[in-house]
Parts: C-alpha cells; sequence; structure tokens
C-alpha cells in the first residue's frame, strides 16, 4: 500500500510540473486576467538550429488535437519568450507572414487589417527575455500583451484567432515539431 501512494504521488508530480525550456520556466498551472489555466504544451521555434522564442500553450481543458483547441470557445493564450539576440522585427515579421501564409493556406487577405495590427502589438524592437502574451478571449477578441502591459486590442474576429493560433497548431503549422510540442504529441 504504501508503493501505490508513493507512486501515485510521484505521477502528480510528474504530471503537474513547472517545464524549462532553454531556461525560461512554464508554470504547468497559471493564472491570468484572474482566471486559471492549464499548460497544454512548451516548445522551441528555431530557425537554421537557432532557438529564436520560447512558446507555451495555456488552455482551460487539454487537448492534444490542435482543432478542439481551435474550434474551442474557452479562452486561452500563449505566452512567447524571446531566447535570441538575432531577432529583429524584419525578421519576427517575416516569421508571422510565413505563418500566415501557412496557416490560411494563402488566404491572408481577408485578415489583413488584423495581421497589421498584431504586427504593432509586438512592437518595434525584441531583446533577448522579452515577454509576450497573445490572449485569445472567447469573445474573439486577440490581445497582446508585452512585458504585462497590454499592447494591442484586434476586434472580435474569430477567423484570425484560429489563423494566429494555428500557425503553431493548425493543420498547416509553420513547423510540425513545434506543433507536436505544444500538443502534447512529441
Amino acid at each position: 500500500m504504501k508503493k501505490i501512494i508513493t507512486l501515485l504521488f510521484a505521477a502528480f508530480f510528474l504530471v503537474s510540473a513547472d517545464v524549462e525550456v532553454s531556461d525560461i520556466n512554464y508554470k504547468s498551472n497559471d493564472k491570468f486576467l484572474n482566471e486559471e489555466f492549464v499548460l497544454n504544451g512548451v516548445g522551441i521555434r528555431e530557425k537554421w538550429f537557432l532557438d529564436i522564442y520560447t512558446i507555451g500553450l495555456y488552455v482551460k481543458d487539454k487537448s492534444k488535437v490542435g482543432s478542439v483547441l481551435l474550434d474551442s470557445d474557452a479562452n486561452k493564450y500563449v505566452r512567447i519568450v524571446i531566447v535570441s539576440g538575432l531577432i529583429t522585427v524584419e525578421r519576427f515579421n517575416n516569421g508571422l507572414n510565413d505563418g500566415f501564409e501557412k496557416s490560411t493556406q494563402g488566404n491572408t487577405e481577408p485578415i489583413k487589417d488584423e495581421i497589421a495590427m498584431i504586427r504593432k502589438g509586438f512592437g518595434t524592437d525584441f531583446n533577448v527575455d522579452d515577454e509576450f502574451i497573445v490572449y485569445f478571449d472567447k469573445s474573439g477578441e486577440t490581445r497582446i500583451y508585452k512585458s504585462g502591459k497590454e499592447t494591442v486590442a484586434v476586434p472580435a474576429n474569430k477567423t484570425f484567432q484560429k489563423a494566429l493560433l494555428g500557425m503553431w497548431i493548425g493543420e498547416n503549422p509553420i513547423l510540425n515539431r513545434l506543433k507536436e510540442e505544444l500538443l502534447g504529441t512529441d
């Protein structure tokens, strides 16, 4: 009986443990805007074998299926932390362009205004340890917070939300490995 209790106790801590990626800690449970969230998965955006940023996906209910999370009406967010000094606004925006192109299968025209707004929300400079929260409100509104301060609120548009989150966990993600990490299927 004592072994069973010890195993259950150990399993609980393994399941609910915080995750560290590139020296960035992601809490297994987090509170944001007075709501409780659970870490669905965490990964690293890489390019040319360099770590660019870490990203964690926080949701209300975990899922290993991207479409379930994309179609969910629950609030959710991603936490992005810049880990490379080589990232510039131009490079970051090029990554966003690539992500939106893949996520929408080249059909970015209907959400071009929202894409322009989200770019402004990320700002004009990037430094190592800059932290962004991209919050997907169940109303369809998308907000970006940089270092805890709201920088942009994109009016409600679920198509845009799906395209933005879809670049990481959709059918055509920017990186399959990153999608697997965020969905916990790697």
